[in-house]
Order: structure tokens, then sequence, then C-alpha cells
């Protein structure tokens, strides 16, 4: 009994999934087609098609580097599912976006977008 509680949490899915599951799971998620990462990676389709069909043929490093990049995820998540390391590469990546629109901004602007944000702490 303990061991179906186990295979049916959702900790045990991220450990069963694999490359394959995670790759589909995040290329839903974001919209994405797979012909436009194949394009994007300079890649054939059907190349593509074999990392997350049955085949589950894992990618070079360096395909693998840039599908995660444009997926905004990290390899280290796709073949392990290691959450945590994706969540910190998500909010670096809004921290770099956010300094890079308040440096944008007029004084003014910036005051207020910083008492706003003393109200939301």
């Amino acid at each position: 009994i303990n061991a179906v509680k186990f295979l049916t949490t959702k900790s045990c899915y991220s450990y069963i999934m694999s490359f394959k599951d995670r790759l589909r799971e995040e290329i839903e998620y974001k919209g994405f087609s797979g012909k436009e990462i194949a394009a994007q990676i300079g890649i054939s389709y059907s190349t593509f098609l074999s990392y997350i069909d049955a085949r589950g043929v894992l990618p070079n490093v360096e395909t693998a580097v840039k599908i995660a990049d444009i997926l905004g995820v990290s390899v280290e998540y796709l073949v392990k599912g290691n959450k945590e390391k994706k969540d910190s590469e998500e909010i670096e990546r809004m921290e770099k976006q956010l300094v890079f629109s308040f440096k944008k901004l007029s004084l003014e602007n910036q005051k207020n977008l910083v008492r706003i944000a003393e109200v939301l702490k």
C-alpha cells in the first residue's frame, strides 16, 4: 500500500518522468511547436521528433543546451526534473528583466515603483 501511495504522489511523478516527458511538458506549457524549436536550434524536425516520441533519443549536449535556453529551463531540469534549479533560474531571469526595465523609467516612475514594491512586501 505504501508503494502504491508513493507511485501516485506528484513528487514520484517527477522522478518517473523522463527527458522526453519533461521536454514535451515544457513545450506545451510554453506554447511552442516542435517545428519552431527545431528551426531555432538548426536541426531537422524529424530529429527533434526523435527526442519527444517513443524512441526517446537524447540530444547531444550542445543541442540540449539550446533547447533548454529556448524553453527557459536548465538542462538539469530536463534530465533530472530538478524544479528548484528551474525556479531559481526563472527568478534570476525576472530580476534581470526588472532591473533592465527599471533603468528605462523616469526618476519619478522609479520612485513610484519602489513605493509599490514596499507595499507588496
